[in-house]
């Protein structure tokens, strides 16, 4: 009898199916997909700080936020610019100022007062240094954590921040920033950036970059197959990145040089949450 052949591993089928040298679509490929959307908001937020201005980006999860303010931040010039990023979001007002008083290099301490002292003393510190502080995850900041914030930011003799301030999160964070509590923080923001959902259009040029990225210039979807990818991803290149990954290993798996639209069918069963949102 006639041993079944067991099919190759994943890294193996990646070079002899497709001639890729890393799996596409995962952390290995890091430079960024630049959309039309991408780069105008880039440079939007580049333009908006540099007139030292305080707002907000916001929008559906898994469009691209926190990449695009990652590489927004790297492409400010370091004689200019101080990022400082809190993506520990959820923490009382307490900790927030805490988190900002170690960014700073400053020693945190117990009481309130100490702790906004040292935060001055950090700011002065920077000399000639303009401080951008980046709250990630901002929908789940307490109603303490946004009163420091908008306290922070007011501390300065004349009307001008002290930072530029940003605000980074999803559907959430606009509709609890407009609740009356939050009014005077609001009233000190200059402007809102929203990340749409990306159109096919956007998500199919994705996937193309991401292959070509690792080098598989021949498409291995078939079109039945990147129609339904593109479907289901739901305007979301994060979706998009775990089904086109486990289509693809159920492709590799069958030693199938083509992904059809079954191995993308299989690929929604792994992910169920991700069919129903297609639906």
């Amino acid at each position: 009898m006639t041993a079944p052949i067991n099919p190759p591993d994943l890294d193996t089928a990646l070079k002899s199916l497709w001639g890729a040298s890393q799996l596409p679509f995962g952390a290995a490929v890091e430079k960024p997909y630049a959309s039309d959307t991408f780069k105008e908001t880039r440079r939007r937020l580049e333009q908006l700080v540099a007139v030292r201005a305080c707002g907000l980006l916001h929008g559906p999860n898994g469009v691209g936020k926190t990449l695009l303010v990652q590489h927004f931040l790297k492409s400010l010039p370091d004689k200019r610019y101080k990022p400082l990023v809190l993506s520990h979001s959820s923490v009382t007002g307490t900790d927030l100022l805490r988190l900002l008083c170690m960014e700073l290099g400053q020693t945190a301490r117990m009481r309130r007062s100490d702790n906004v002292l040292s935060i001055r003393q950090g700011w002065q510190q920077l000399d000639r240094l303009w401080p951008v502080v980046v709250l990630d995850e901002a929908q789940n900041l307490s109603a303490t954590a946004l009163e420091e914030v908008r306290l922070l930011s007011c501390d300065r003799r004349d009307t001008q921040p002290p930072f530029s301030l940003l605000l980074v999160g999803d559907e959430q964070l606009l509709p609890r920033l407009m609740m009356g509590i939050n009014a005077p923080l609001l009233a000190r923001l200059s402007f809102c950036l929203r990340l749409q959902p990306w159109t096919a259009e956007e998500l199919s040029g994705y996937v193309q970059a991401r292959l070509q990225e690792v080098g598989i210039h021949a498409d291995p979807f078939d079109a039945a197959a990147l129609q339904l990818l593109l479907q289901a991803g739901n305007g979301s290149p994060r979706l998009v990145n775990h089904l086109a990954q486990r289509a693809l290993e159920e492709a590799a798996a069958q030693n199938s040089r083509a992904i059809t639209a079954a191995h993308v069918q299989r690929a929604l069963e792994l992910l169920p949450w991700v069919a129903q949102l297609a639906t």
